[in-house]
Formats: C-alpha cells, structure tokens, sequence
C-alpha cells in the first residue's frame, strides 16, 4: 500500500474510515515520526555513535592493557624464577666451598694432631731413655757399692778404698757397654 493508494482510498471515503484510520491522524502521526526520526538522526545518532566509539576504544585499551599486563606477569615470573634458580646455584656453591673448607680445615687438624702425638711421643721417649739411663746409673752405683762392700767382706781390709772404688767403675762401666753394644 502506497501512499497514493491510502490517499486515494480517503478521497473515495470509505475504505480507511471503514477501518477505523483516521487518515489527518495517520499523516500528522507519520510526519512527527519523521520529524523525531530526522532530530534523532542527525543530532542523538552522532552523539550514540561517539558514545559506542569512545567506549570501543576504552574497552580496546582495556583488553590492551589487559594483555601487555598479563604479558608483563609472564615476564616477571619468568624473571622470579631466573632469580630463584640463581639463588639456589649461589647457595650450592657457598655449601660446596663451605664443605671443602671444613675437608680442609678437618685435614689440617688431623695432621697437626699427629704431628703434636708424634711430637710428645718423641718427648715421652727421650724421657724413658733418660729414666733408663739414669736407673741404669743407679744400678751401677749399686753395684759398684755392692761390689766393693762384698770385695771388702772377702779381702778383710782393703789398702785403698778408693783405687777400689776406680777399679770397679772401670770394671762397670765396661760391662754396660759390652751390654748396650
């Protein structure tokens, strides 16, 4: 249905009426609908438009920045863990230097302990060898005053207890080296 149709139909006076349309209420109506449709289109579209683009590139920015943060977090992880694994390589380093050193430090004790033992072994070992030494003078003090006294007790009386006396040294000490070799 056209509008020349319609408005020749009204001429006519009966079909529209017949439906109940008013044809000046239709035509009034039909231009305010366009008269609104025009003020809408040129005025409230741009402005909807401006509006939808605005909040496009608003979103656009979000998800942007959406993504480079995301991006960013990967980054950071990544760099969290380089650090980790770092911190862990450093800490085995300072564990194994750490060891070595007390390997060394161990060793060094140990062979200055032995060194100290070797040492008072030595120490004890001079002091038997002086110990034996000086017994075995004293027993040839001994024996030299057990010599003489039973030398004595058999010749009665002695001429000189002193020539005595350097005879049985002599004789003495002759026999510890006899020993001794």
């Amino acid at each position: 249905m056209t509008l020349g149709f319609i408005l020749a139909e009204a001429g006519s006076g009966g079909g529209l009426s017949a439906l109940g349309i008013n044809l000046w209420g239709f035509i009034s109506q039909l231009v305010s609908f366009l008269i609104v449709f025009l003020i809408l289109w040129r005025f409230v579209l741009p402005l909807m438009l401006k509006t939808m683009d605005t909040r496009k590139a608003t979103i656009a920015e979000g998800i942007e920045n959406a993504d480079r943060a995301k991006q960013e977090l990967a980054e950071a992880n990544s760099r969290s863990e380089q650090i980790l694994l770092d911190a862990r390589r450093q800490a085995q380093a300072t564990i194994e230097r750490a060891t070595t050193q007390a390997e060394q430090i161990g060793h060094q004790i140990e062979a200055d302990a032995r060194t100290r033992a070797e040492k008072i072994s030595q120490q004890q070992i001079a002091r038997v060898q002086q110990e034996a030494n000086r017994a075995r003078l004293e027993i040839s003090r001994e024996v030299i005053n057990l010599s003489i006294d039973a030398a004595s007790k058999v010749i009665g009386r002695s001429v000189n207890s002193d020539d005595n006396r350097r005879l049985v040294q002599d004789f003495v000490a002759t026999s510890d080296t006899v020993r001794n070799n």
